[in-house]
């Protein structure tokens, strides 16, 4: 298991378990610690009240490892959490001077002319999943993401962790944030495209190590096999066998070393999984900045967003692959966002 997440998976042991009115003790630095279960959340885990948390699987106790049946175990008390927070933060400054000019030097135009009509103060909510991300194959890989998605442009958008990075204390509940419901559901896709593209990148040197250990698999497997070939040849010191026996030996010999090579790639094929996990949604007040977007004889109206938490104007979403951008252009008709890659891939669509 991904060593790194030893800390947040014993937090977040100690905080569903206390939620359910244990007591827990585990210090950062100890493998193991220890739990006082109230009798109702001894039942639900199908253990004993004084019970006993490790790193490690084997003998009695709860094994806080993703690789492990934990979260199997501890599912009937996650089934009693809420899976959505909406939070609130009442109000933060918000930038006063004209916004031309921070447009201008955040962003390039590509191929298009872009006019800053007005500012506006406007409430958006930013929706950050947290995704559970694995990677199995002859070994496993495995790491939580988080993906933040302004809710109205559609963009991914760096902002501090709501649930850690002291977020929490500018926040209250936002309880009457219902009527967003939809948008949080509209947000889901995107946020799962750039988790995914988060996951390739995280995962990239596991995938390289494995792909070099099946390589070197696929090499002795081959080696093996070539020294039996040789073997089916005649030596100098016995009679010489019949040439349809040897083809014979030499055809089982290369179908077997096909079936062998089979079964690894099958053993070292990956399974990639990204489960969400959580959603978080914070309603933010923010600068809006109206601007219209020339492009030849088009023009369309989009907006950008100053953003108090990060005290920077936010990205634009390309259109087709949802990359942030911050150099961008532009669709000749629909006058949309497109990234260097997409506006390649689509000659036609510019000129």
């Amino acid at each position: 298991m991904n060593p790194t997440l030893l800390p947040e998976l014993r937090e977040f042991t100690r905080t569903v378990l206390e939620q359910h009115g244990s007591l827990v003790e585990w210090d950062d630095a100890a493998p193991e610690g220890l739990a006082v279960l109230a009798p109702d959340t001894a039942a639900a885990l199908k253990a004993p009240e004084t019970l006993r948390l490790a790193w490690q699987s084997g003998g009695d106790g709860l094994c806080v490892n993703l690789a492990t049946d934990f979260l199997d175990r501890m599912a009937p008390l996650l089934e009693s959490e809420p899976r959505t927070g909406c939070f609130r933060i009442p109000e933060l400054y918000l930038k006063k001077a004209p916004m031309a000019e921070p447009v201008a030097r955040a962003f390039t135009w590509q191929n298009a002319k872009v006019r800053v009509d007005g500012v506006e103060a406007q409430r958006v909510e930013y929706h950050t999943w947290y995704f559970l991300a694995a990677v199995d194959s002859d070994d496993r890989w495995e790491e939580l993401l988080s993906v933040t998605i302004n809710s109205s442009s559609g963009a991914e958008v760096a902002i501090p962790d709501p649930l850690h990075d002291g977020v929490m204390g500018l926040c209250e509940l936002g309880e009457g944030l219902t009527a967003a419901a939809v948008a949080a559901v509209q947000t889901y896709p995107q946020a799962a495209h750039r988790a995914g593209v988060q996951l390739e990148r995280q995962a990239g040197e596991f995938v390289g190590r494995l792909e070099s250990r099946l390589e070197r698999d696929r090499h002795r497997l081959r080696e093996y096999y070539r020294a039996l070939l040789s073997e089916t040849k005649s030596s100098q010191h016995r009679a010489p066998e019949d040439p349809q026996q040897q083809a014979a030996k030499r055809r089982a010999v290369e179908l077997e070393l096909r079936r062998k090579l089979a079964e690894l790639d099958e053993r070292y094929a990956l399974r990639v999984t990204l489960t969400p996990q959580a959603l978080v949604r914070l309603d933010l007040s923010v600068l809006a900045v109206g601007c219209t977007v020339f492009r030849k004889k088009a023009r369309r109206s989009h907006t950008l967003y100053w953003n108090p938490l990060i005290k920077a104007l936010e990205p634009i979403a390309c259109v087709l692959c949802g990359a942030s951008l911050f150099s961008v252009s532009f669709t000749d008709n629909e006058v949309q966002p497109l990234c260097r890659d997409c506006a390649a891939d689509r000659p036609g669509a510019l000129s």
